[in-house]
């Protein structure tokens, strides 16, 4: 089994803090400082504990991206984070009064999120998978061709399941817990800023896609670019 390059490590965990960085400054411009932690509190605390069920408990994953706190690196933690939020950002863009989070446009807000991230990991995945930055303990049915560090090809279908209740207990929860907040708090309504604010959060989200797509061309993959559709037609709705 092959160790990960440590330039490589270092790399993907530097693009990571970067961008975890300017997403903390662009939330704090767009949502105020009580959504900011709210939202980070959420955006990273959800999916690590599920993270920590398929490295401990499942047994399923492992990474090999350095460094790390009981299995999870800090570079996955963070994209956890930089992929939530910059979504939800772009999508919220989508959806005329998605703010109200008691109405139907709510529900359907954190289904376009989990959609629009999954349909991302669905390009993401095999990306990391063929990088060597994690492997999966079995092969799995998706992206069979690719192989990961420890010669198991693929990526088990429950990886997907994972995203979409990930990303949806994320955005349900933000959007009724930020509720309570002091509406003085500001800015409101929450998504200040207008199209450059979602333009930005785009941008963004471009550093995590570029790659993967490029990838994909040179690989002669681009079936990986067609089920990533949903994110990326969101992505460029946001960066028009």
């Amino acid at each position: 089994m092959s160790e990960l390059d440590p330039r490589l490590s270092k790399a993907v965990t530097a693009h990571s803090s970067i961008v975890a960085a300017l997403n903390v400054i662009h939330s704090l411009r767009t949502r105020g400082l009580r959504r900011t932690l709210l939202f980070a509190a959420l955006g990273n605390g959800i999916p690590v504990l599920g993270e920590l069920l398929a490295v401990h408990v499942l047994r399923i994953l492992r990474h090999h991206t350095r460094p790390q706190v009981k299995g999870v690196p800090l570079a996955i933690a963070l994209g956890w984070y930089n992929v939530g939020y910059g979504t939800l950002a772009i999508v919220k863009g989508t959806i005329n009064n998605a703010a109200n989070p008691q109405g139907s446009k709510s529900l359907g807000l954190e289904s376009a999120t989990a959609l629009a991230a999954t349909s991302f990991d669905l390009l993401l995945d095999p990306f990391g998978l063929e990088l060597g930055l994690w492997e999966w303990n079995e092969d799995g049915p998706y992206a069979s061709e690719v192989k990961g560090p420890n010669c198991k090809r693929g990526v088990p279908l429950l990886n997907f399941a994972g995203w979409l209740a990930l990303t949806t207990g994320v955005t349900l929860a933000y959007q009724r817990l930020q509720i309570g907040g002091n509406v003085a708090d500001a800015p409101d309504p929450e998504d200040s800023g207008g199209p450059g604010a979602e333009r930005a959060a785009a941008l963004l989200l471009l550093s995590y896609y570029l790659p993967a797509a490029v990838w994909a061309l040179k690989r002669g993959r681009r079936k990986y670019l067609l089920y990533s559709t949903p994110f990326a037609t969101t992505l460029c709705a946001a960066l028009k």
